[in-house]
């Protein structure tokens, strides 16, 4: 069960919000990121540092992150769910092509 708000539903019941627009910044330079973006959540939230990069296997979405001390990386904002993810990185990278 998930909390929220005073209404607890099941995980299958909660929606996923709306991708309400997507920005494309190029990167300069012809290393492994290719651009960033940022996404609106529901015109009410919006996530930046998303990167699209290019590596062996194609192009790739990383979330928003930062360098622990330990030279780890640890996201600042990760999706709760597999099919949330999907959603953010196939809108990111849709946006990425319609530029290119």
């Amino acid at each position: 069960m998930v909390h929220k708000g005073k209404e607890i539903r099941s995980k299958e019941e909660l929606e996923l919000a709306e991708i309400t627009e997507v920005r494309i910044y190029k990167a300069k330079g012809n290393g492994a990121v290719k651009a960033y973006a940022s996404v609106s959540l529901d015109d009410e939230f919006i996530v930046k540092g998303i990167k699209v990069l290019e590596g062996e296997n194609g192009l790739w979405v990383s979330m928003p992150s930062r360098k622990a001390k330990n030279g780890s990386f640890q996201d600042i904002f990760h999706p709760a769910s597999k099919e949330a993810r999907e959603k953010i990185v196939n809108a990111v990278l849709s946006a990425y092509r319609e530029q290119i």
